[in-house]
C-alpha cells in the first residue's frame, strides 16, 4: 500500500547525523545501532515502530535513544545488548543482524574508552593549569610574605620611635613644668622683693617726718619715693620678660603683685607702665585689680590714681570692679 502524501517514511527516525568531533569508535556504536533499530519488527497494524515504541521496549525514554543514535551519549551495555537480542530476535537470526553480539561489546568497549580518554585529558589539562595556578599562588604568598616582613620590621621601628618621642615628650613636659614653677617662685619672689622695698622706704619715710614733720601738699599728684621705687621695680621686670618675648610671664608678674601691693603702690605702678608706655600691662593691672580685690583697696587705688592725674585710669579701675559690685547686691 502506497504511504499517505506528507507522511515520514518508516524507521526515519533512525536516520542521525553526527557531529564532527564525536570519535571513530562512538560514532561506529551509534552507525550499528541506528541499523539494528532498523531492523525492528513493524507493528500488529503493518506500521514501523516509532522512537518511542522503541524506547519502550529498551526501557529507555525516546530522548535517551535519540541521543545514543546521535553518539551524544554512550548507552549502558545493558541497553546495547537488549537492541541487539531485539533486531536479532525480530530479523529472524545473527546472520541477518549483521554483526555478533561480541563484535557490538567490542564497539562500545573501544567507544567507553574513548570517552574515558578523552576525560583523561581534560583531566589532565585542568590539572596542569591548576598546577601552574597553585605554583603561580605560591610565587605570590612568597612575594606578599617578604612585604609583610618589611612591613613587620618597618612597624617595630616605628613602635621603638613612637616610644621614644613619648619618653621625650614627658620629659619635656616635666621640664616644661619644672620652668614654670621655678619661673612662679621666681616672680613671687620680685613682687616680694618690690614689696619689701616699699614697705623699707615708707618706713625709712615715716622715721624722717617724725624727725621733721612738714606736712605733705594736698593734692600732691606725684607718687612718693617709697611707692615709687616698688612700682619701678615690679615695672622694670615686667618690661624685661616683655622685651624678651614672654608676655605670659609679664601678665603672671602682675598677678602675683596683685596679690601684695598696697593700693598706693598699685597706682604707682599703674603710672610708671604708663609712663614707660606699657599700656596693655598697664591696662591688664588695672582689670586684674579691680576684679580681684575688694572694694576698699580699689577705692582707695582709684583715688590715688586720681591725685596722680590719672583720671582715665581711675574711672577704668571702678568699671573693672563695677561687675562685682552688682553680684554682691
Amino acid at each position: 500500500m502506497p504511504r499517505p502524501k506528507g507522511s515520514k517514511s518508516p524507521y526515519c527516525w533512525t536516520v542521525k547525523e553526527f557531529r564532527s568531533d564525536v570519535p571513530p569508535g562512538k560514532r561506529a556504536l551509534a552507525a550499528e545501532l541506528q541499523n539494528l533499530c532498523r531492523l525492528l519488527a513493524l507493528e500488529p497494524n503493518g506500521s514501523a515502530p516509532t522512537q518511542k515504541q522503541a524506547a519502550d521496549r529498551l526501557h529507555t525514554c525516546d530522548t535517551s535513544l535519540s541521543r545514543f543514535l546521535r553518539a551524544e551519549y554512550l548507552p549502558d551495555i545493558t541497553i546495547v545488548r537488549l537492541l541487539h537480542a531485539a533486531a536479532t530476535n525480530d530479523a529472524g537470526g545473527v546472520e541477518k543482524v549483521g554483526i555478533t553480539l561480541a563484535d557490538l561489546e567490542e564497539l562500545h568497549s573501544t567507544a567507553t574508552a574513548e570517552q574515558q580518554c578523552g576525560g583523561c585529558v581534560s583531566l589532565r589539562s585542568e590539572a596542569a593549569a591548576l598546577r601552574q595556578q597553585a605554583s603561580d599562588s605560591a610565587d605570590e604568598l612568597n612575594n606578599i610574605r617578604a612585604e609583610l616582613g618589611t612591613v613587620m620590621e618597618e612597624a617595630a621601628a616605628l613602635r621603638k620611635e613612637a616610644a621614644a618621642l613619648k619618653r621625650e615628650v614627658r620629659t619635656l613636659k616635666a621640664e616644661v613644668q619644672t620652668l614654670k614653677a621655678r619661673e612662679g617662685l621666681a616672680l613671687k619672689a620680685t613682687a616680694r622683693r618690690a614689696i619689701r622695698a616699699g614697705q623699707q622706704s615708707r618706713l625709712a619715710a615715716r622715721a624722717d617726718a617724725a624727725l621733721l614733720p612738714v606736712p605733705p601738699r594736698r593734692g600732691d599728684r606725684q607718687q612718693s619715693s617709697p611707692e615709687k621705687r616698688a612700682a619701678l621695680t615690679v615695672a622694670r621686670q615686667a618690661e624685661a620678660l616683655q622685651n624678651g618675648g614672654r608676655q605670659d610671664g609679664a601678665l603672671a608678674l602682675l598677678r602675683h603683685s596683685v596679690e601684695v601691693l598696697s593700693p598706693a603702690e598699685t597706682a604707682a605702678l599703674v603710672c610708671v607702665l604708663r609712663e614707660g608706655q606699657l599700656d596693655e600691662l598697664a591696662g591688664t593691672l588695672i582689670h586684674i585689680y579691680g576684679r580681684d580685690n575688694p572694694d576698699p583697696h580699689v577705692m582707695r587705688a582709684a583715688a590715688h590714681l586720681h591725685q596722680h592725674g590719672a583720671s582715665d585710669d581711675a574711672a577704668a579701675l571702678l568699671r573693672a570692679a563695677l561687675p562685682s559690685w552688682q553680684g554682691a547686691s
